[in-house]
């Protein structure tokens, strides 16, 4: 599958760490260049944007980068991965198996965090235990998904701008510009960030280029302490019951869990 890879030309460590996993897996790649958001370079971030860092509008700006350079060949999907994405034993499997792509989706996502998502709870298709479920609630995270050609010439043509979070605008089922189309997320998935790792992993990283000044931060971690548990499970109570039979509220596990 068409690969592209986004790294920030400063970061080799980071270009090393993925090289070192990619290889073995005998994944081919193409490097994008990263728009850097913490240098002075000029990337057209206004001052006083209502929603964006200047780190989450380059990230935006990298991915547009992803999805004009996909565009330009003859490929109808491709496979998008930031540089702090750890993969599981099936990743390889996974991005093989034609199922887990062919459906009526724009994007499918292959990464999990760690806090509950809605997904249905029929599948769409299943493969060595590996289920695809159409995503139907907001969950972000743009680090490993594959997307098809007519979303990407979409949101160039459409979105190529960043106005609110990459996140929010190519992967939430409220947001205008999804309608009509549809999200699909493997359970379990077949990665995940280094920065949702448990602590106690060797590949754990907790360091983000994005989480400094972030306007409205990622939680990596379940509610703690009493008062937390108590509010999460009114929370959630309140959650399933706006849910009926169809949906399934989880979080989706990651498929190197216990490696």
């Amino acid at each position: 599958m068409l690969t592209f890879l986004i790294n920030l030309d400063h970061r080799t460590d980071r270009m090393a760490f993925m090289q070192a996993q990619l290889g073995p897996m005998g994944l081919g790649f193409q490097r994008v260049s990263a728009v850097n958001g913490m240098g002075e370079d000029e990337i057209g971030y206004p001052a006083d944007h209502p929603r964006l860092t200047k780190g989450e509008f380059a990230c935006y700006l990298s991915h547009v980068k992803c999805w004009r350079a996909f565009i330009e060949t003859d490929a109808e999907r491709c496979l998008i991965l930031e540089d702090d994405i750890v993969f599981g034993p099936d990743f390889m499997a996974c991005i093989a198996h034609n199922g887990f792509f062919d459906h009526d989706g724009c994007v499918t996502r292959l990464e999990c965090r760690v806090y509950p998502t809605v997904l249905r709870k029929k599948n769409r298709h299943m493969f060595n235990g590996t289920r695809l479920r159409q995503q139907m609630a907001y969950d972000g995270g743009t680090a490993a998904y594959v997307i098809t050609r007519t979303y990407a010439a979409y949101l160039l043509k459409h979105h190529s701008t960043p106005k609110i979070p990459l996140d929010d605008q190519t992967l939430n089922p409220d947001e205008v510009a999804l309608k009509p189309h549809k999200i699909y997320q493997l359970d379990p998935a077949p990665a995940t960030q280094r920065f949702f790792l448990d602590k106690a992993s060797p590949l754990y990283n907790g360091e983000s280029d994005l989480e400094a000044g972030r306007k409205y931060p990622v939680k990596t971690t379940e509610p703690s302490g009493v008062l937390g548990l108590i509010t999460s499970f009114f929370i959630t109570r309140l959650q399933n019951a706006r849910s009926n039979l169809f949906y399934i509220r989880k979080i989706v596990p990651f498929s190197g869990e216990n490696d």
